[in-house]
């Protein structure tokens, strides 16, 4: 995988089969873990981590912390993105209360291990990021070792897998945890993602020819997006959505000059709406951008890029897409 995609662009059975795989291969139906006795998980390289009782001092990347929070699992202290540059709080950290965790480091390589070290943690929780093991989200090489005389790492798998079943590894680690997947709020928007799923698959259905490109950028370059590598495009593209992949042989995206812009024609174009790629005003000034179909047309929507592994923050974002979807025109390119 490139620098430039763990600096910036990865600070992230089809239809209804694949939404009953949320219900159906989490941990839902599973007791949650004792809170006594000898706790143990096996993570997505393979790897058990084991401790002599359930961890309760859990340090977390900051969207694996958003996908357990939901759950009633709160980490004690959390690591990457939480804050924008102005204060605000980062949409990877979901409903996070950030005055309720201690921030480890705010950047993909910004941690902390004084802090870290002093909170003294049981459990620490990051994704998978790539074919190695060594591919995780902060926790790798040096830092890794010395991390790891500490407390064991868990990491789940966000590396060409789809949506509904990093969400159900993930609840399944929050159960492990003690957390609640029969909570209302869970029980609700599972039924929420599937409706939604429902909904995106029969939009699809009704706009036949609709070509998709999913894009992010910055002064240099456009990105367009491998779909198989991203949780939510591999399975918008598993609803029957036809999303553009990029060439090439690097890791999730191609890279671009703006030069090349209208390479990949396409009808609609999602865009990265996170604050490090280019906002809409900025693409408006670039010429080849200007100049696209779609763009002239209008059909330009948010791609929402963050990860968002609990149904509970990744039920809104799937029905935003319904809604783009719904309202796309067909006839925009041959």
């Amino acid at each position: 995988m490139s620098v430039l995609s763990r600096r910036g662009f990865l600070i992230g059975a089809g239809g209804l089969a694949a939404v009953t795989a949320l219900a159906a291969c989490g941990a839902g139906d599973k007791p949650a873990a004792a809170a006594t006795g000898p706790w143990s998980f096996t993570d997505d390289r393979g790897q058990k981590a084991a401790r002599d009782q359930r961890p309760t001092r859990v340090v977390a990347y900051a969207s694996s912390a958003a996908a357990l929070w939901d759950y009633g699992v709160h980490a004690v202290g959390v690591f990457g993105p939480q804050k924008t540059a102005d204060g605000k709080k980062e949409v990877q950290v979901g409903n996070v209360d950030l005055a309720a965790e201690t921030s480890i480091g705010n950047a993909w390589d910004d941690f902390s291990m004084e802090k870290f070290a002093a909170l003294k943690p049981d459990l620490v929780v990051t994704g998978l990021t790539g074919a190695k093991p060594a591919d995780l989200w902060v926790i790798k090489d040096d830092l890794a070792t010395k991390v790891q005389q500490i407390a064991p790492v868990v990491a789940l798998s966000e590396y060409k897998v789809t949506w509904p079943k990093v969400m159900a590894r993930y609840e399944d680690l929050a159960v492990a945890l003690g957390g609640d997947a029969k909570s209302a709020a869970i029980t609700k928007a599972k039924a929420d993602f599937q409706q939604a799923s429902d909904d995106l698959k029969a939009a699809i259905k009704a706009r036949p020819g609709l070509k998709v490109l999913v894009v992010s950028s910055d002064k240099d370059n456009l990105y367009v997006c491998k779909p198989e590598f991203f949780a939510d495009l591999s399975y918008y593209r598993d609803l029957g959505m036809d999303i553009v992949s990029g060439a090439g042989s690097d890791d999730y995206f191609e890279t671009l000059s703006w030069e090349q812009a209208a390479k990949y024609p396409a009808d609609l174009i999602l865009s990265d709406a996170r604050t490090f790629a280019l906002s809409r005003q900025q693409l408006a000034q670039i010429p080849t951008w200007a100049q696209l179909p779609a763009v002239k047309a209008g059909q330009v929507a948010d791609w929402s890029t963050e990860p968002r592994f609990n149904p509970v923050l990744a039920a809104p974002v799937i029905q935003k897409v319904v809604d783009v979807v719904k309202s796309a025109r067909t006839d925009i390119v041959s």
